[in-house]
């Protein structure tokens, strides 16, 4: 507004100087709020897409989920497995649902509080040993369950998914008739730590039609 200019621009302080600076002001508040959008949803769809060095490099097929999201399903050691990750979003955690085809035949719920989401009628078991010590358990059938609990490879799959709540965010893990269920809002979430709750989900999948086939 202030600044001499030559023609043919209006002289300074005049009317015409006045719209002209309006129009630049309003295209460049029109640029910056245009590109801060392609930035942020950028930033949201690389955040999106963490997952994929694991899953589309085993083949799994990837689509797009709630906007921002990913989502995987293919098949994993002769099992259905599908992956629904949303990342973080402002006050908003991300979330992931790990979810494994297996042969349970019943439900167990397990969290450091009590799950709600499955098996809300189910008895609470109390369990044994340090590295499941503090989780609340709750099962469908107790001698089922208590097998599988015993397992050693269910119990360290257990264990990894469910360790390091501080740093890691929330976990819970739903066993459900068809299928091993991980529920998470992942902290910081990579491609190696999931990479780890994935083998860890397989385990526990491979576990639980252990124990059903050891109660028959």
């Amino acid at each position: 507004m202030w600044l001499p200019l030559p023609q043919p621009f209006p002289p300074a302080l005049s009317g015409g100087r006045n719209l002209l600076s309006a129009l630049v002001t309003g295209v460049l508040g029109a640029g910056y709020v245009v590109g801060m959008a392609v930035y942020v949803v950028s930033t949201f769809l690389r955040a999106s897409r963490v997952l994929d060095p694991v899953l589309t490099a085993k083949g799994m097929v990837s689509k797009s989920y709630l906007v921002f999201g990913r989502q995987y399903q293919g098949e994993l050691e002769s099992r259905e497995v599908k992956v629904y990750f949303v990342p973080s979003q402002g006050v908003r955690p991300a979330q992931l649902n790990l979810y494994v085809e297996a042969d349970i035949g019943t439900r167990l719920a397990i969290g450091w509080q009590r799950p709600l989401l499955d098996c809300r009628d189910c008895a609470r078991l109390e369990v044994a040993g340090a590295e499941l010590g503090g989780l609340q358990v709750y099962a469908q059938e107790e001698e089922r369950a208590g097998r599988l609990l015993t397992d050693a490879a269910g119990r360290e799959a257990m264990a990894r998914l469910l360790d390091d709540r501080e740093e890691y965010g929330f976990r819970e893990i739903y066993l459900q008739p068809e299928r091993v269920w991980l529920r998470a809002h992942p902290r910081g979430m990579s491609a190696g730590r999931f990479r780890q709750w994935l083998d860890d989900v397989l385990a526990l999948a491979e576990a639980g039609e252990k124990a059903l086939i050891l109660s028959e």
